[in-house]
């Protein structure tokens, strides 16, 4: 791959080309100074910033500037927009980017990625308009590392360390960028697409490590969680998250040389607890995604959360939340890191809205299973959660040959059942990340209701020497979705929003999306939670009753990325991007694929 580069782009003066679009990287005022962010600040943000892809380590998402509130939220209107890069796909099979990314802001100076990677700088001090400084160019070979994307070309987000901006490509490289200029400074491969890996996630940095890993499980890869020496671009550690034969959990693929395929994806940014010096990760799904008999035994570590030490990647503890998945369950979503009182005892937890339906909450120092709760309407692979271990119930009836016999008629089998699965096979919620706030006690998850069908057909093989299945797109899912397996059946598949109390793990309230809920959300001490719905429409409802829409605003085309809030001179934003693959359906018939960022204000 070639080396990115920074772009100086132009700025209109009265009309006209500045002669000053062609000098280096200039802010409005004077050569750009850019501010040196320190450790203490990523875990203690200034008042107005957005530092973190979830604001900050612990995963709130929530904003604590409230001049946009429920009284005055009627008002907000459309601070400026901005197009970017992505209304194309180049060569790939790909015909738009999807933007999926978190915008952080830093001093007035907002730094966000495009579909492919490519990361701006814009001044958004003026409040009326975007002045963008510089755009730098990861040089992806656009048709090759797309047409290896298992599920859209897609960058969640970006990271600060130092005077530097980290970042990850499509085609495995983490890349720092100067602030100041849009150089890039370093750049280091740690993923190879040519055997099926590819990084969408959005860095973690924690001291001088970036953290980040590989998607690709739909392709037969071994998945990996790796820490890069943000220093000098080298990698510090690699901790893999499939065991192999001679590490703590090897045994859990008991076929041989499955584990080389054996999936574990990671594609969502962890969180972070300074105090213990553990970040929390989610893990995907086994692959084959649905064909668990070709890889008996939990498939560790899987469907995980791996609490990990950032400086050298050692596994503290963990949880699997879907042991021998046949159901594509991953759990790759964020663990929300909260402080409450349970049962009269303040504990310091992580609380996690999985993918298959349930809500769970540890310990985070030791992984001690506190609670699981249901939060989508049907659960049907599973009889319940064991209330002492925070396994699935069927959990032992895999105990000889390792194939865990769930729910009849849940799992798709190669006797030729047709497995029913709820909820849908994206979720529960997906990647897109749930909020907290401190103020009401409650966090938001965003969801999808509903049930699919599928049918195991035998994995694509033998693999090449390195264990990598080449087939079909390259495909090494073991099933295929069945549609319909019975023309009787017939269920619908809608959004959900829920309100769900950590203390008491019991869900407070919930209201109904017409589609998936795929974007993610943000709340605000003003009282109110936003979040974009792939029909256009941006909302803002009452965070003590989600039922009471305050304000929307619709942008046209569909949105697949989570609003974040900021401050300028004691003045309140929402940001969020939009545009994305457009969803099949008439009622997106007339939308046109954008690539945009959207600013509102009061």
């Amino acid at each position: 791959m070639g080396k990115g580069k920074a772009l100086v782009l132009p700025v209109l003066v009265g009309g006209l080309l500045s002669t000053a679009a062609f000098a280096p990287a200039l802010a409005q005022d004077g050569p750009m100074t850019a501010h040196v962010t320190t450790q203490e600040e990523l875990e203690n943000p200034a008042d107005g910033d957005w530092l973190h892809i979830h604001h900050t380590y612990n995963g709130h998402r929530f904003a604590e500037q409230d001049e946009i509130n429920r009284d005055t939220v009627g008002d907000l209107r459309v601070a400026f927009t901005l197009g970017i890069a992505g209304v194309h796909g180049g060569a790939s099979r790909y015909a738009n980017t999807q933007l999926e990314g978190t915008p952080l802001v830093e001093g007035g100076i907002m730094y966000f990625p495009s579909g492919w990677g490519e990361i701006y700088a814009v001044d958004v001090t003026a409040g009326d308009h975007a002045n963008v400084l510089w755009r730098m160019d990861p040089d992806i070979d656009e048709a090759w590392a797309g047409d290896v994307a298992c599920c859209g070309v897609e960058n969640r987000g970006v990271a600060l360390y130092r005077d530097q901006i980290i970042s990850s490509a499509l085609d495995g490289r983490v890349i720092a960028t100067n602030k100041a200029t849009g150089e890039v400074t370093w750049e280091i491969t740690v993923a190879d697409p040519g055997f099926g890996e590819t990084i969408t996630v959005g860095p973690q940095v924690v001291d001088n490590i970036g953290i980040v890993g590989s998607a690709g499980a739909e392709y037969g890869i071994r998945g990996f969680i790796v820490g890069v020496n943000l220093d000098d671009g080298t990698e510090a550690w690699r901790t893999f998250t499939v065991a192999g034969p001679d590490e703590p959990g090897g045994e859990t693929w008991m076929a041989d040389g499955t584990y080389q395929n054996g999936g574990g994806s990671i594609w969502v940014t962890g969180t972070y607890d300074p105090a213990l010096d553990l970040a929390y990760w989610g893990t995907g799904n086994p692959g084959p995604d649905w064909d668990a008999e070709y890889r008996p035994g939990d498939n560790l570590y899987t469907d995980s959360v791996l609490a990990i030490t950032p400086g050298n990647g050692e596994i503290v503890w963990y949880h699997q939340y879907t042991p021998n998945d046949p159901f594509d369950y991953d759990e790759i979503g964020e663990h929300v890191l909260i402080d409450v009182e349970i049962n009269g005892e303040m504990r310091s937890v992580a609380t996690h809205a999985a993918r298959n339906g349930h809500v769970y909450t540890f310990d985070r120092a030791t992984g001690e299973f506190l609670y699981a709760t249901q939060y989508v309407d049907t659960v049907s692979w599973t009889a319940g959660i064991d209330p002492k271990t925070g396994m699935p119930v069927e959990w032992e009836s895999g105990a000889d040959d390792g194939i865990v016999d769930y729910v009849a008629g849940a799992a798709a089998r190669r006797d030729g059942t047709i497995g029913t699965q709820c909820p849908l096979i994206t979720g529960g919620k997906n990647w897109e990340p749930s909020a907290y706030s401190p103020e009401t006690g409650l966090l938001y998850i965003p969801g999808g209701e509903g049930c699919n069908q599928m049918k195991t057909e035998i994995t694509l093989g033998p693999p090449d020497p390195r264990g990598f299945f080449i087939g079909a797109d390259f495909a090494f899912f073991g099933a295929e979705a069945v549609e319909p397996a019975n023309p009787d059946w017939v269920v619908e598949e809608y959004g959900s929003l829920a309100a769900f109390d950590v203390a008491t793990g019991e869900l407070v309230q919930k209201i109904y999306l017409s589609a998936p809920q795929r974007s993610g959300v943000m709340v605000t001490s003003g009282d109110l939670l936003f979040f974009g719905e792939p029909d256009g429409w941006v909302y803002a409802v009452d965070a003590h009753d989600l039922e009471n829409t305050l304000w929307r605003f619709n942008v046209g085309t569909s949105i697949k990325a989570p609003p974040m809030s900021y401050e300028i001179d004691g003045k309140q934003y929402i940001a969020i991007l939009v545009g994305s693959s457009i969803p099949g359906g008439p009622e997106y018939a007339g939308f046109a694929p954008q690539a945009m960022l959207y600013v509102f204000t009061l």
